[in-house]
Protein backbone atom coordinates (compact mmCIF):
# COMPACT_ATOMS: atom_id res chain seq x y z
CA UNK A 1 0.00 0.00 0.00
CA UNK A 2 2.87 2.63 0.43
CA UNK A 3 5.33 1.45 -2.81
CA UNK A 4 4.72 0.05 -6.47
CA UNK A 5 6.16 -3.19 -5.88
CA UNK A 6 5.12 -4.74 -9.41
CA UNK A 7 5.72 -3.71 -12.61
CA UNK A 8 3.30 -1.23 -14.48
CA UNK A 9 1.87 -3.91 -16.63
CA UNK A 10 0.33 -5.55 -13.29
CA UNK A 11 -1.38 -2.31 -12.23
CA UNK A 12 -2.73 -1.71 -15.60
CA UNK A 13 -4.42 -5.18 -15.75
CA UNK A 14 -5.04 -4.60 -12.42
CA UNK A 15 -6.71 -1.49 -11.46
CA UNK A 16 -7.80 -2.50 -7.72
CA UNK A 17 -4.63 -2.83 -7.17
CA UNK A 18 -3.64 0.82 -8.35
CA UNK A 19 -6.65 2.25 -6.24
CA UNK A 20 -5.66 0.84 -2.75
CA UNK A 21 -2.36 2.16 -3.58
CA UNK A 22 -3.66 5.47 -4.41
CA UNK A 23 -5.91 5.69 -1.92
CA UNK A 24 -3.10 4.94 0.82
CA UNK A 25 0.09 6.45 -0.24
CA UNK A 26 -1.32 9.21 -2.30
CA UNK A 27 -4.47 10.20 -0.90
CA UNK A 28 -4.05 9.78 2.59
CA UNK A 29 -0.45 10.15 3.18
CA UNK A 30 0.59 12.87 0.95
CA UNK A 31 -2.60 14.76 0.17
CA UNK A 32 -4.36 14.34 3.05
CA UNK A 33 -3.52 14.21 6.48
CA UNK A 34 -0.16 15.94 6.49
CA UNK A 35 -1.16 16.73 10.38
CA UNK A 36 -1.97 13.25 11.84
CA UNK A 37 -5.61 14.34 13.09
CA UNK A 38 -6.37 17.32 11.12
CA UNK A 39 -8.10 17.51 7.88
CA UNK A 40 -9.98 20.40 7.42
CA UNK A 41 -10.73 19.54 3.91
CA UNK A 42 -13.94 17.60 3.60
CA UNK A 43 -13.39 15.66 0.50
CA UNK A 44 -10.13 14.52 1.77
CA UNK A 45 -11.39 13.71 5.25
CA UNK A 46 -12.43 10.34 5.47
CA UNK A 47 -9.92 8.71 2.45
CA UNK A 48 -8.63 5.49 3.30
CA UNK A 49 -9.82 5.84 6.71
CA UNK A 50 -11.91 2.52 7.04
CA UNK A 51 -11.16 -1.06 5.67
CA UNK A 52 -14.24 -1.35 2.94
CA UNK A 53 -15.58 -5.48 2.98
CA UNK A 54 -14.46 -5.39 -0.97
CA UNK A 55 -10.87 -5.11 0.55
CA UNK A 56 -11.75 -7.84 3.01
CA UNK A 57 -12.99 -10.14 0.41
CA UNK A 58 -9.99 -9.26 -1.59
CA UNK A 59 -7.23 -10.28 1.02
CA UNK A 60 -9.44 -13.35 1.82
CA UNK A 61 -8.79 -13.95 -1.92
CA UNK A 62 -5.17 -13.67 -2.23
CA UNK A 63 -4.65 -15.72 1.41
CA UNK A 64 -6.84 -18.31 0.52
CA UNK A 65 -3.76 -20.93 -0.35
CA UNK A 66 -3.18 -20.27 3.34
CA UNK A 67 -6.46 -20.33 5.04
CA UNK A 68 -7.62 -23.44 2.95
CA UNK A 69 -4.29 -25.33 3.70
CA UNK A 70 -5.13 -24.87 7.62
CA UNK A 71 -8.85 -25.55 7.10
CA UNK A 72 -7.71 -28.74 5.46
CA UNK A 73 -5.80 -29.74 8.75
CA UNK A 74 -7.92 -28.01 11.31
CA UNK A 75 -11.04 -26.57 10.38
CA UNK A 76 -11.59 -24.62 13.75
CA UNK A 77 -7.83 -23.02 13.27
CA UNK A 78 -9.23 -22.17 9.46
CA UNK A 79 -11.85 -20.44 10.65
CA UNK A 80 -10.40 -18.55 13.30
CA UNK A 81 -7.54 -17.23 10.70
CA UNK A 82 -10.73 -16.42 8.67
CA UNK A 83 -12.44 -14.59 11.28
CA UNK A 84 -9.02 -12.46 12.72
CA UNK A 85 -9.82 -10.31 8.89
CA UNK A 86 -13.08 -9.29 10.21
CA UNK A 87 -12.24 -8.70 13.63
CA UNK A 88 -8.92 -6.85 12.73
CA UNK A 89 -11.51 -4.80 10.41
CA UNK A 90 -14.04 -3.92 12.82
CA UNK A 91 -11.17 -2.39 15.44
CA UNK A 92 -9.06 -0.98 12.26
CA UNK A 93 -12.36 0.88 11.61
CA UNK A 94 -12.75 2.09 14.92
CA UNK A 95 -9.44 2.94 15.87
CA UNK A 96 -7.86 4.35 12.89
CA UNK A 97 -10.96 6.53 12.05
CA UNK A 98 -10.65 7.77 15.59
CA UNK A 99 -6.72 8.68 15.57
CA UNK A 100 -7.40 11.07 12.63
CA UNK A 101 -10.71 12.45 13.33
CA UNK A 102 -10.54 12.62 17.04
CA UNK A 103 -14.22 12.37 18.87
CA UNK A 104 -14.86 12.40 22.38
CA UNK A 105 -14.95 8.63 22.68
CA UNK A 106 -15.17 5.94 25.74
CA UNK A 107 -11.65 4.49 24.64
CA UNK A 108 -10.16 7.71 24.13
CA UNK A 109 -8.09 7.52 27.32
CA UNK A 110 -7.44 4.07 27.45
CA UNK A 111 -3.55 2.99 28.13
CA UNK A 112 -3.88 0.40 25.49
CA UNK A 113 -5.42 3.31 22.48
CA UNK A 114 -2.89 5.68 23.67
CA UNK A 115 -0.03 2.89 22.86
CA UNK A 116 -1.53 2.35 19.86
CA UNK A 117 -2.43 6.20 18.61
CA UNK A 118 1.58 6.42 19.12
CA UNK A 119 2.48 3.83 16.87
CA UNK A 120 -0.02 4.65 13.86
CA UNK A 121 1.88 8.01 14.82
CA UNK A 122 5.08 7.38 13.84
CA UNK A 123 3.92 5.84 11.13
CA UNK A 124 2.60 9.10 9.27
CA UNK A 125 5.95 10.46 9.88
CA UNK A 126 8.14 7.49 8.23
CA UNK A 127 5.41 5.40 5.80
CA UNK A 128 8.32 2.57 6.09
CA UNK A 129 7.75 2.34 9.73
CA UNK A 130 4.91 0.94 11.82
CA UNK A 131 2.70 -0.61 9.26
CA UNK A 132 -0.20 -1.78 11.14
CA UNK A 133 -2.60 0.11 13.83
CA UNK A 134 -4.40 -3.10 15.46
CA UNK A 135 -1.78 -5.84 16.17
CA UNK A 136 1.76 -3.64 16.57
CA UNK A 137 3.09 -6.83 17.51
CA UNK A 138 3.57 -7.32 13.70
CA UNK A 139 6.14 -4.53 13.25
CA UNK A 140 8.24 -5.82 16.11
CA UNK A 141 8.58 -9.25 14.69
CA UNK A 142 9.43 -7.70 10.58
CA UNK A 143 11.86 -5.15 12.69
CA UNK A 144 9.45 -2.44 11.05
CA UNK A 145 9.14 -0.80 14.47
CA UNK A 146 9.52 3.38 14.19
CA UNK A 147 11.84 5.82 16.61
CA UNK A 148 10.14 8.94 18.12
CA UNK A 149 12.18 12.14 17.77
CA UNK A 150 12.22 14.99 19.89
CA UNK A 151 9.42 16.34 17.70
CA UNK A 152 7.50 13.53 17.55
CA UNK A 153 7.38 13.52 20.90
CA UNK A 154 6.31 16.64 21.67
CA UNK A 155 3.43 16.36 19.12
CA UNK A 156 2.49 13.12 21.00
CA UNK A 157 1.91 15.14 24.23
CA UNK A 158 -0.07 17.47 22.72
CA UNK A 159 -2.28 15.10 21.23
CA UNK A 160 -2.36 13.24 24.73
CA UNK A 161 -0.98 10.04 23.20
CA UNK A 162 1.71 10.58 25.18
CA UNK A 163 1.32 11.92 28.90
CA UNK A 164 3.96 13.54 30.99
CA UNK A 165 5.52 10.83 34.07
CA UNK A 166 5.75 14.03 36.30
CA UNK A 167 3.88 17.19 37.13
CA UNK A 168 7.31 18.56 36.66
CA UNK A 169 7.47 17.68 32.99
CA UNK A 170 4.45 18.88 32.56
CA UNK A 171 5.08 22.35 33.67
CA UNK A 172 8.48 22.54 31.49
CA UNK A 173 6.32 21.77 28.69
CA UNK A 174 3.30 24.26 29.40
CA UNK A 175 6.02 26.92 30.10
CA UNK A 176 7.24 25.98 26.69
CA UNK A 177 3.71 26.74 25.38
CA UNK A 178 3.21 23.24 24.49
CA UNK A 179 -0.67 22.11 25.56
CA UNK A 180 -0.55 18.68 27.15
CA UNK A 181 -4.03 17.59 26.17
CA UNK A 182 -3.82 14.38 28.01
CA UNK A 183 -2.23 15.61 31.03
CA UNK A 184 -5.15 15.50 33.47
CA UNK A 185 -6.33 11.99 32.27
CA UNK A 186 -5.88 8.62 33.77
Amino acid sequence: MHKKKFPESIYNRMPYLLEVFESHAVRHHAKWYRKFDYEPDPVGREENLEILMVDIFAMLLVTMPAWATLMWFSLLGGIIFIGVFFVHRFLWNTIHKQMHIPEDVIFRNWKSYRFLARHHFLHHQDTDKNFNVVFPLTDTLFGTVGKAELGDIREMLRLGYLLPRSTRIQNKFQAQGIPVLGANHP
